[in-house]
């Protein structure tokens, strides 16, 4: 998965990941399986309300 690769959380969840950081944000467990992942939309809504905050 490239950093900026659309995806669809739900299908990844539970899946091994190695690379880092998750695109848009998330977590992985302590055996390196996803087990939440932020979608570029969810992503996009949290820096608009962080931002109306300044």
């Amino acid at each position: 998965m490239s950093y900026m690769e659309a995806y669809d959380p739900i299908a990844i969840i539970g899946k091994p990941y190695k690379r880092g950081m998750l695109p848009y944000g998330g977590a992985v467990d302590s055996r390196g399986r996803i087990a939440i992942a932020i979608t570029e939309e969810q992503n996009r809504e949290d820096v608009e309300r962080l931002k109306s905050l300044l």
